[in-house]
């Protein structure tokens, strides 16, 4: 079975998928500082009250974020800071030192081409990490929901934006067995499939949240066959977007029981291949709630995969256009989600 990506702004060149992949750069820091000259056209940061939410965490190295996507641009200064590490598998000399199955995964894994290097050339993994956990006052572009964040890049689509279910499969099971925080799932298909809910099923029993993109056919999903949005899982969250105008995009898949939440996703600004630009889309409102739930489980790492879904749903603020599309109703808040979480009694879900 093929998965279709949910995202338009896709072009490959013969010449790129034809070039090898370039080397792992070391050490990870960043290349510059000062302030990002782009913040201010990240309206979705200052929406789900990121700002307020940074008072208190900005994110933890511990908590790391997995993204199966397309991959990653490794060398990219506004991802690769927060990268993370295996200190044991560096450098690579083609032996599996920690003896996982998997040779030389430093920073995480291609399932396309069984590599240790899964390097993004069509721009959209980059840009998911990027909104996630990009850095902070590097001096270069924006910034990330969760700065503090680490990334761990997990490769299943190919080049045309196309990818085998089985090995979107096999990286949430690796990403599950390296005990991440949160995984990021841009992508959708038609049709249950039960293998690939059997893999998200094992992310909840090994704690992990899962935060899964609505789609973008501008549809009812209740009535259609749109997975893995339409899973019920308690450590799943399935995010639609929301415009500037807190309406739903006109492109956002919804659905008042399936559907958890909005988060922003129109007009949301990231690096994509060498510039900086926006790009509107589920992808990118899933990516903002993945970096949400970072920063909760850097807020709290106490709390369980369930209880942070939880909290995220409780928390969000009522929207009117939403009343009826998602079952929330509301728009993510991420300081109202933390302060929930720093509760003693975790007072939100009284």
């Amino acid at each position: 079975m093929k998965t279709f990506i949910l995202f338009s702004h896709l072009v490959v060149f013969l010449s790129l998928a034809q070039a090898s992949n370039p080397p792992l750069k070391h050490p990870f820091k960043p290349t510059s500082t000062g302030s990002d000259p782009l913040l201010k056209k990240a309206w979705h940061l200052k929406r789900i009250n990121a700002y307020e939410a940074w008072k208190k965490v900005k994110g933890n190295p511990n908590t790391t974020i997995a993204i199966i996507d397309s991959g990653i641009n490794y060398n990219h200064p506004e991802v690769a800071p927060n990268l993370r590490r295996k200190t044991t598998e560096w450098p690579s000399n083609g032996v599996d030192k920690d003896e996982n199955g998997f040779i030389d995964d430093i920073i995480g894994w291609d399932f396309v081409k069984g590599s240790f290097l899964p390097f993004d050339r069509t721009g959209h993994g980059t840009f998911i990490a990027a909104i996630a956990a990009g850095v902070l006052n590097n001096g270069l572009g924006a910034a990330g929901v969760c700065p503090k964040c680490s990334i761990m890049p997990l490769r299943f689509l190919n080049y045309d934006g196309l990818g085998d279910t089985e090995d979107a499969i096999s990286a949430i099971y690796y990403a599950a067995k390296e005990r991440v925080s949160v995984i990021n799932l841009s992508f959708a298909g038609e049709g249950y499939d039960k293998e690939l809910f059997d893999a998200i099923n094992t992310a909840r029993k090994n704690d992990v949240v899962v935060v899964v993109s609505s789609g973008n056919d501008g549809e009812n999903i209740e009535k259609n066959s749109v997975y893995p949005a339409k899973f019920k899982l308690p450590n799943q969250l399935t995010v639609a977007a929301s415009t500037e105008e807190d309406e739903l995009l006109e492109s956002s898949n919804w659905g008042h029981t399936s559907v958890h939440i909005a988060a922003p996703g129109d007009e949301i600004i990231g690096p994509w291949l060498d510039q900086w630009e926006t790009n509107s889309g589920t992808s990118f409102s899933a990516a903002v709630a993945t970096g949400a739930v970072g920063l909760v489980r850097s807020a709290n790492p106490k709390l369980t995969a369930e209880q942070v879904v939880r909290i995220i749903r409780a928390t969000a603020e009522p929207v009117a256009d939403l009343s009826q599309k998602t079952a929330s109703g509301g728009i993510l808040d991420v300081k109202a989600a933390i302060d929930c979480a720093l509760s003693k009694r975790l007072n939100c879900l009284k």
